[in-house]
């Protein structure tokens, strides 16, 4: 009995063991690499215990990682969150072991406010600058009463309490290199000192820049800090990036991916690497609430797209760009042969016209107010849009634009006499979205440019119009009129978008010689009529003047005696019957002699 129980009791221990065993394995690999090695996170384990990491960490789909301890990060070391990962600081954090950060004091604002405690009743105070200051340029340095002048130097000192109170320090400079104190140093009775760094300073006016990160944190997947802090991080999201009572010192900017979410709650971020603490690429999403950035000339947040392009259905089309960007810039340009641009070009150069939003230092949120307008000119008229400039990466821009047809020629007749007109009627036509003003229709017959009176119209939006004309022939046969608008030049390249180019054609009109060929003979007849009888008339009136004339000359009264000046007047007469006499007088006195 005891044997059996006793068996039983082993068989029972041996499974417990390899139980404990298993599970105090991954227990004891619970820590991060020490050696530079790579380490992938495959099950969800925690970091409790205080370590330096030296090495990569990647944590795979599914799979998380805890840190609820003080993690120091050896320079160029990284932790990797796969996508469907997760990161977890909790009561604990990651911690650079080289921070490299400065307060920017070249203002002549910038205020640093120093207190090392009681150390001793005085000592000496050492600023440390990042570089030496230009000689000829001003960098005044002021504690209490008495000025250093920095040019040419890249340390400052002065004689100060060191008993507790606050040590005020004021800049005045006319200096445009940015100029960083590193750090601060007490040093007091027997050579012991005291040293704050930068990011320990409290500042005012000089923004705190970290001049580079000590490792990376890459989130494809989440990424949680709550009660945590980070201190010296590179940053990347492209999930979700949460920080909730939580401390990031010089780990900013935090740089967004596109479609990423970013959450900062009840948390501070305190110093960045460039003008801002998150990056939002394009359209990352941001909730920041009850939180304090670096502040001063530091935005909290920007939301920064990687270039801006526009397409629109306009080639060469002409642009007016006004308040794009951060700086609200001003420039005109032209679209490409397609009707594309690329307004705003990526890189470092072109950012302050890609900041469509941005928190500043002092948390109130700005939002860029730009437009564009596009626009096109022609005898038409001049078509015009505009928008407000498009707050994603890509945007459209589609002008209204009149489209002009011919829908019917209409002359009043099918035959016409050659060398003569006729007469009609266009109909044209406007189905586009904009009106079209002092349209030319030209007509054609067969490839010639037919002789027709001018015909233009102006037409509204969805307006049709029947315009009267006159064509003239100058040739006998068929032909046919074919009526189209005028494409103004400048609206070549949309062509197809404007106008239809086939036009109308109107029914056959037979032109004939017909009517001149009848009435020649009847015109010929009647001007001969005429003529003849006009030529009887004249002939019956001088016939009658005659007769009229021989009677007077045969029954003249008796002579009687004349003075000179009435036998003159007498001859008169005669003279005149001789010199008018026809032939029909010489006539009648041939007859009397015989």
């Amino acid at each position: 009995m005891f044997n059996e129980a006793t068996m039983r009791s082993r068989r029972l221990t041996i499974p417990m063991l390899l139980t404990l065993l298993l599970i105090a394995g991954p227990l004891a690999q619970a820590t991060p690499p020490s050696s530079g090695d790579s380490a992938t996170v495959s099950s969800s384990e925690t970091w409790t215990e205080d370590a330096v990491m030296d090495g990569h960490v990647t944590v795979a789909d599914g799979a998380t990682l805890t840190v609820n301890a003080n993690i120091t990060m050896e320079t160029g070391s990284s932790i990797t969150v796969e996508e469907g990962g997760q990161l977890v600081i909790t009561n604990g954090g990651l911690y650079s072991d080289d921070l490299n950060a400065g307060l920017m004091v070249n203002s002549m604002f910038a205020t640093l406010t120093l207190n090392f405690g009681d150390l001793a009743d005085d000592g000496v105070l050492q600023l440390k600058l990042d570089h030496v200051v230009d000689s000829s340029s001003k960098m005044n340095v002021t504690y209490d009463n008495t000025t250093f002048n920095a040019s040419g130097e890249d340390l400052v000192q002065f004689n100060v309490p060191l008993n507790g109170t606050d040590i005020v320090i004021n800049f005045d400079s006319y200096y445009f290199t940015p100029t960083y104190v590193l750090w601060a140093k007490a040093i007091h009775s027997g050579g012991d000192t005291n040293t704050l760094m930068a990011q320990e300073i409290n500042a005012s006016d000089a923004p705190l820049y970290w001049f580079q990160s000590g490792y990376d944190v890459i989130g494809h997947g989440d990424v949680s800090v709550t009660n945590g802090e980070i201190e010296g991080a590179s940053i990347h999201c492209a999930s979700l990036c949460k920080f909730d009572r939580s401390t990031l010192t010089g780990s900013a900017p935090i740089n967004a991916e596109n479609s990423s979410t970013v959450v900062v709650e009840n948390s501070s971020i305190l110093g960045s690497r460039t003008d801002e603490d998150i990056v939002l690429h394009d359209q990352a999403s941001i909730t920041y609430e009850n939180s304090q950035g670096t502040g001063g000339t530091t935005d909290a947040w920007i939301r920064l797209l990687p270039q801006r392009t526009l397409s629109t259905n306009i080639p060469n089309g002409s642009l007016d760009i006004y308040d794009m960007g951060w700086g609200a810039n001003d420039w005109n340009d032209l679209t490409d042969e397609n009707g594309d641009i690329v307004l705003v070009e990526a890189g470092g150069t072109t950012e302050h016209k890609r900041i469509v939003a941005w928190m500043d230092g002092n948390g109130v949120v700005h939002q860029e107010d730009a437009s564009i307008t596009l626009s096109i000119t022609s005898s038409w008229g001049t078509f015009s849009q505009t928008i407000d400039a498009p707050t994603t990466s890509h945007g459209t821009i589609e002008l209204n634009l009149p489209f002009v047809q011919v829908t019917a020629v209409e002359p009043e007749t099918s035959t016409a006499v050659a060398n003569k007109s006729v007469s009609g009627m266009v109909t044209v036509t406007n189905t586009g979205t904009a009106a079209a003003s002092s349209v030319n229709i030209w007509c054609y017959a067969g490839d010639e440019v037919a002789d027709t009176t001018q015909i233009v119209a102006s037409l509204g939006v969805g307006e049709t119009k029947q315009v009267p004309f006159t064509w003239y022939a100058y040739q006998a046969g068929d032909e046919t009129l074919n009526c189209k608008p005028l494409l103004p030049s400048a609206l070549d390249n949309i062509a197809s978008e404007v106008v239809e180019p086939n036009g109308a054609t109107s029914q056959t009109v037979t032109w004939e010689y017909v009517e001149e060929t009848e009435e020649a003979p009847l015109v010929i007849y009647i001007v001969v009529a005429l003529g003849f009888m006009v030529l009887a008339l004249v002939v019956a009136s001088q016939a009658r003047a005659q007769r009229e004339k021989e009677y007077t000359n045969h029954e003249l009264p008796a002579p009687t005696m004349e003075t000179d000046e009435e036998g003159e007047a007498a001859a008169q007469p005669e003279e005149d019957a001789t010199e008018t006499a026809s032939i029909y007088d010489l006539q009648d006195s041939n007859e009397q002699d015989d």
